[in-house]
């Protein structure tokens, strides 16, 4: 006959797996109670919002209200994400990205819009080309005005800031600058003086006029008017206050 095994040793591979079980069942319910104690807004609530940023359209109260509805819950179940769209719907911010600060904080780092020019009636670009609508009366005054094709905003935007670099060594900036529904551009400088630049070669174009500036129009810049760019060897221009000189071409 085989020895008989103690009941100890019968009962050890089930007592081994009985407190494994216990085990798991302690750390399951622990789990689930900390979570659900974390959950409770009531035991780790938010105590301020931070809001960072250097404004100039902008105002913390402003920023406050506009995130007031969604700063709901405590420190870990706040929806930060709804924080984040929150201020961002307003017109004049440009991101906003929000992150808890331990142990009662949001802070939200506030980037606002910088105004690159206006487009059409109610919009304005940012330095990106990104299009926003804000508030008329919030729209600074002396915003170049740009205007085209829907589609083409972002090569509107682009060829702006190269006709500005191209500009710069004359002393003239870019008030207006179109592109109409033929593709041809139209540019409006600061002095009044309207160039037509047609569609293509728009900036060589542009180049040949400040090349010829300070010789044949500096000096008489309050009575020109409109110079045409479109001819491939040389330039018609229109002074406003010289009728017999109106229309004439010159060699540029």
């Amino acid at each position: 006959r085989e020895p008989a095994v103690p009941l100890r040793e019968r009962l050890r591979p089930w007592l081994k797996r009985a407190a494994q079980m216990l085990l798991l069942m302690v750390m399951t319910g622990t789990a689930i109670w900390c979570v659900t104690w974390l959950r409770n807004p009531t035991n780790m609530p938010l105590r301020a919002v931070q809001i960072d940023g250097e404004f100039r359209k902008l105002s913390k109260t402003e920023l406050q209200t506009a995130v007031a509805d969604v700063v709901r819950g405590g420190f870990f179940t706040v929806n930060v994400e709804a924080v984040r769209r929150a201020a961002e719907s307003l017109p004049w911010v440009e991101s906003a990205p929000v992150r808890r600060v331990w142990p009662d904080r949001l802070q939200l780092q506030v980037v606002e819009q910088r105004a690159a020019a206006r487009w059409g009636e109610d919009g304005v670009l940012n330095m990106h080309g990104r299009l926003f609508k804000p508030d008329a009366v919030t729209i600074p005054a002396k915003l170049p005005q740009l205007n085209g094709p829907q589609e083409l905003r972002r090569r509107v935007m682009e060829t702006y800031i190269a006709m500005t670099a191209t500009l710069a060594p004359i002393g003239r900036r870019v008030q207006a600058l179109q592109l109409d529904p033929r593709r041809a551009w139209v540019l409006r400088l600061d002095s009044g003086v309207e160039l037509k630049l047609g569609r293509d070669d728009a900036l060589e174009r542009l180049n040949r006029f400040v090349r010829v500036y300070p010789t044949l129009f500096a000096a008489r810049e309050a009575e020109l008017k409109t110079v045409d760019l479109r001819y491939s060897n040389g330039f018609a221009v229109r002074w406003d206050r010289s009728p017999e000189t109106a229309g004439q071409q010159q060699e540029g």
